[in-house]
């Protein structure tokens, strides 16, 4: 079985999925690993990404 946690930035997404992977002992991917450290900096200070960064080679 496979679950995406889903929402908009900041409402706790990881966390949630942190404990439900635990509670079911199951596996955890954070998608935020698959951005670049730009962006995941970007969100972090609360900057939402544009098309440009979601375009498909920004991680090349």
């Amino acid at each position: 079985m496979n679950l995406v946690i889903m929402g908009v930035c900041g409402c706790g997404k990881s966390t949630i999925g942190e404990r439900l992977a635990t509670e079911l002992d199951a596996g955890f991917i954070e998608g935020d690993s698959f951005h670049p450290l730009e962006n995941v900096r970007r969100m972090s200070a609360g900057i939402p990404l544009t098309d440009a960064d979601r375009a498909p080679g920004w991680h090349a």
